[in-house]
This record gives structure tokens, C-alpha cells and sequence, in this order.
């Protein structure tokens, strides 16, 4: 459904003695399919005259199934003119507030010349956040990305998909845009940044909908993010950045506990400022900064399967009776649970509507997977993974990377279960319980490059196993029909960085070295497209800050 975000109104005799304020107004409602001037609801709520009320901003936008009527229910700025007296009794409500604009993001400019040029490592959104942050304030950022560009990349990882061959270094996870350009493209973030709306309107700019900036679960879906990031690569590269695709950084040089230069796979350059936003799956970076002795910590993330459903069947569980409506789109979900025996949480992750689970291996002998849609969600398949959460003190190694191999040797075991030609191992739920393998052929999922059967219960080690199928069985409790209607796909690693690159708070660098910026994902400190272009942002504002 289209809705136009601010609507202004030309004034109509608004009397001198009222004042003009703004106020937030939530819970305004309409039927789903009804689409009634809003100024006349909002008139109607407030019990004031239209001509009174100047403009109207959606802040969000949401559907309610819930109730015996099918709604749209939105949070709404409104400037209008008011009177004190008026302004007291509306703001008695409980349902309006003062509003507030949030400032406008206005990034200060660098304090001093620099003598060489920032590098940033990686493509993805921290990168690319960083990387804008940057030029506005001045910077002619270098960025190194180890894949390749978008045109190549596609290619690169149709050829995975239809073929089985992989290419290392330009891949579902490597290349311009990050592991996010092959995902649905969310941008909901739990995170409470102002930042955040900074991140949303630059996405408009470079092409993506208006309608991020208010709907309630914004996403993109891979289609479009690809087009949006292409876009934010040529721009950057027209404001000073330079782009350097397929150089893939082998080491930071250090110093004197300072960056001094970056050596790639073409050359040495000089350099003493680094932003490392490499990704969570860039292995051999975080080898090379444990030999060089940065303070790493081994981090919690989360491990198990991913399960895919029909979609009309999650439509008819969630939406009831109006599945079907017209444009009111396929459902997704959010599930969770806590095994009572062991303690570990267990939560649905990445929940992909219409969409495809695909392997996102990114070395030789390893696979994994996740999800992926287009913006428009129209694969009859819905997905999620289902994963248990691994704390940090369950290696009891020292090794800071301990969470790294077990993810490795994780990926093996999946690898060599899906016959050695990343095939996705694949069970029917019903018969992981049953440790029955299930037969599976290419018109009962979704899967890319495709599916092999297999008794998953001899992917994961049982302390994830146990939990997970509590969980399985509690979810079906939530959504009936839930194992029955489901198919389980293994195995779902990559569900955050397990290690941390410790850096200071007040300034982002890493502890013990100058000159080095941690950000986003990998380094441990986000997790999804949102929250990462926003530390990318942060870690750029800190630049040459005292």
C-alpha cells in the first residue's frame, strides 16, 4: 500500500492568538482497506478543526490482525496552531506527547590536513557508513574490498548455485555490499541510535522506498540493495573515495603500537589510520591480528538449523481469517524460547518471507546457510533459521578464536553430509525427532544449489540438539502445524561474529594500538545492515578527535 509520508497544508485562516507546536500522536487507525485523508482522522482524534492542523509526518506505520477489523495503525508528528489552553487538554491524552524533531546530522570537518589518506577494509555497510561519514567530513577514504564488484559478483555466485563452484574470495558473504546484499535486507535494528534515521534517509537518496523511513519492519530485500549499493560505491567514488575491489588486505602493519601501513595482494600503503570492517567471516584477518598481537576476546553467538514452511501456510497461521487480502503480503514470525535443563535461549533468526535458503559457503570444504528474498517476497517458501545460543565460556580454550573452529569444524561435518558438492543437508522436522532421513527433491524447497537428505541429529553436538528440539516442539505449541509443515536445513553458523576485537569506548580505536578503528560486524560490536552503518558512522565521527 502506498502512503505519502508528509503531507502540508496550506493554512486556512488559523487564528493569531493560537501558536504553532508539534505533538505525537499514536494509535491513529483505518481500515486496511479503506484510504481516508489522514488530516481528517487526526481532525476527527483531536477534535479540532482541519484548518488548524498544518502537516502531518507518518513516524510509523503497522498492520493489526489482531482485532475484529483488519488495520493500518500509524504514529503520526503533527504541526498544528493551538491555543494553551487547547495544547493542555490534548496533551492530557495519553496517547499524544510533545514532539521533538531529531536534530539534522551535520557532521563536523576534520581538524587538520591529513597526511595520508584513511583506509577502510571492507565493502559492507560499516564500511560503506564509514566511508560517507568520512568525505563529509572532509576525508578522501581508500577502500579495500578482497571481492569483487556487483556485476562479478552476481556472477560469481550464480555459478556457486547452479554449478558448485565456488570462488573464495567473491562469494555470497565477499564483495561490494557485504553478506548483506545477498539476504532479504532487513533494516530493523534494536538499537536506539539517532543515527538510525541518517542511515534510512541515505538509503532513499541512493534509491531505495520511502516507505523504509516509516513501516514498521522496513526491508529491501536483495534486488534492490544491490542496485542501492552500486549506487553509494559511484557516488563515494565521485566525492574523493577510491574504491580497490578484489585487493584483498593481508596484514596491518604496525609501528610502535601504531598503524603504519596495510599490505594487500598488490601492494604496501602507507597509512596510520585503519577502519577494519571486514566482515565476521573474514578468517584469515583475525589470524593475522592474533599474530600481531591485538587484544581479542572470544565472543557468545548462536548456532543450529534452518526451517522452511509453504508460505500460505505461516499466511493462514498468522494473518487468520485475512489471509488473502489483497497487498497485505506474506507474514513472517518471531519465536522464542529458554531450555529450562541447560539454560541456552533458542530463537528464530533472519526470518525470510517468500524467500530461499541459500548455502553461503565461503571457504573450499565448508558450507553454510542462510536466508534470502526479493523486496517483492514472492517465493512460495517462508524461512527461518532456529538457533541456540553458544556462550563465550563454553570454549574452555583460551584461544580467542576458539568459536571460529568450532564453527569450522561444524561446516566440515555439513559439507561432507551434502555429498562434497555443497548441497544443503536437508530432513523433514517430523523426522529429525524420529532420526529418520527424509527425501528431498527440488519441488519441496527452495533451496540453493539444492538439497541432499540427511539425519541431521549427526550435524550438531546433542547440547545443541536437546534444546533445539524443546524448542521446536514449544514453537509448535505457538504455531500449530509448525514441525509437521516444516523441512530443517543444516547448518546455520554465521549468525554473528564469535570473537570480539576489544576497542575503547570513548573513542572506538582498539586497546593497546593507535591509529585502528574495529567496526561493525566482525569486529564484534553489530550484528544486520542497521546497526552496522551505524557504528561505521560512529567510528568516523571519532576520527581525529581528541
Amino acid at each position: 500500500m502506498r502512503t505519502q509520508r508528509s503531507l502540508k497544508y496550506p493554512p486556512r485562516g488559523a487564528s493569531m492568538a493560537k501558536k504553532k507546536v508539534r505533538v505525537k500522536l499514536i494509535n491513529i487507525r483505518h481500515s486496511f482497506n479503506e484510504t481516508p485523508d489522514l488530516r481528517d482522522l487526526v481532525s476527527a482524534c483531536l477534535r479540532m478543526p482541519p484548518q488548524d492542523i498544518i502537516s502531518i509526518q507518518i513516524i510509523k506505520r503497522a498492520v493489526d490482525a489482531r482485532q475484529e477489523r483488519l488495520d493500518l495503525v500509524y504514529t503520526i508528528a503533527v504541526e498544528l496552531y493551538a491555543s494553551q489552553k487547547v495544547l493542555n487538554e490534548i496533551l492530557k491524552r495519553t496517547d499524544v506527547s510533545h514532539y521533538d524533531t531529531i536534530p539534522t546530522h551535520r557532521p563536523h570537518k576534520l581538524k587538520k590536513n591529513q597526511t595520508c589518506s584513511p583506509v577502510i577494509i571492507g565493502c559492507g555497510p560499516s564500511g560503506l557508513f564509514a566511508a560517507l561519514t568520512l568525505v563529509e567530513r572532509g576525508a578522501r577514504p581508500i577502500i579495500f574490498e578482497r571481492g569483487a564488484r556487483m556485476v562479478k559478483r552476481i556472477r560469481d555466485v550464480n555459478e556457486f548455485w547452479t554449478h558448485g563452484v565456488l570462488n573464495i574470495e567473491s562469494n555470497v558473504l565477499f564483495g561490494e555490499g557485504g553478506a548483506g546484499t545477498f539476504s532479504d535486507g532487513k533494516l530493523t535494528t534494536r538499537i536506539k541510535s539517532p543515527f538510525r534515521q541518517k542511515v534510512l534517509h541515505e538509503l532513499v537518496k541512493f534509491g531505495a522506498p520511502e516507505e523504509i523511513l516509516f513501516v514498521n519492519k522496513p526491508h529491501l530485500g536483495t534486488d534492490r540493495i544491490r542496485q542501492i549499493i552500486c549506487a553509494m560505491v559511484d557516488s563515494l567514488g565521485k566525492r574523493g573515495a577510491q574504491f580497490f575491489f578484489e585487493t584483498k588486505v593481508h596484514r596491518i602493519l604496525f609501528e610502535n603500537g601504531q598503524v603504519n601501513s596495510v599490505q594487500t595482494n598488490r601492494d604496501i600503503i602507507k597509512t596510520d589510520t585503519v577502519f577494519l570492517g571486514c566482515g565476521h567471516s573474514a578468517r584469515d584477518m583475525f589470524e593475522s591480528l592474533r599474530q600481531d598481537g591485538i587484544v581479542l576476546e572470544k565472543k557468545g553467538f548462536a548456532v543450529g538449523l534452518r526451517i522452511e514452511h509453504p508460505q500460505e501456510f505461516i499466511n493462514r497461521a498468522q494473518w487468520g481469517k485475512w489471509c488473502g487480502t489483497p497487498g497485505l503480503g506474506p507474514a513472517d514470525y518471531f519465536l522464542t524460547y529458554t531450555d529450562r535443563e541447560s539454560g541456552r535461549g533458542v530463537y528464530t533468526f533472519c526470518m525470510c518471507p517468500g524467500g530461499y535458503i541459500i548455502s553461503c559457503s565461503t571457504y573450499q570444504g565448508e558450507l553454510a546457510t542462510n536466508g534470502m528474498s526479493y523486496y517483492r517476497r514472492d517465493s512460495p517458501w517462508a524461512n527461518a533459521a532456529v538457533v541456540v545460543t553458544i556462550a563465550a565460556t563454553d570454549f574452555k580454550a583460551p584461544d580467542p578464536l576458539a568459536g571460529l573452529e568450532f564453527q569450522k569444524a561444524l561446516e566440515h561435518k555439513a559439507f561432507i553430509m551434502g555429498g562434497e558438492q555443497f548441497k544443503i543437508p536437508a530432513q523433514r522436522a517430523r523426522d529429525f525427532f524420529k532420526r529418520e532421513k527424509t527425501k528431498i527433491d527440488s519441488a519441496t524447497c527452495s533451496c540453493l544449489p539444492g538439497a541432499m537428505p540427511a539425519d541431521l541429529n549427526e550435524l550438531l553436538p546433542e547440547f545443541l540438539n536437546g534444546p533445539l528440539k524443546q524448542a521446536l516442539e514449544h514453537f509448535n505449541r505457538k504455531i500449530a502445524g509448525f514441525i509437521d509443515e516444516g523441512t530443517l536445513f543444516g547448518v546455520e553458523t554465521r549468525t554473528s561474529s564469535p570473537v570480539r576485537i576489544k576497542r575503547h569506548a570513548h573513542n572506538f580505536q582498539a586497546i593497546g594500538v593507535k591509529g585502528l578503528f574495529p567496526i561493525g560486524e566482525g569486529a564484534g560490536y553489530a550484528g544486520g545492515i542497521m546497526s552496522c552503518a551505524v557504528d561505521g558512522i560512529r567510528a568516523a565521527l571519532s576520527f581525529d578527535q581528541d
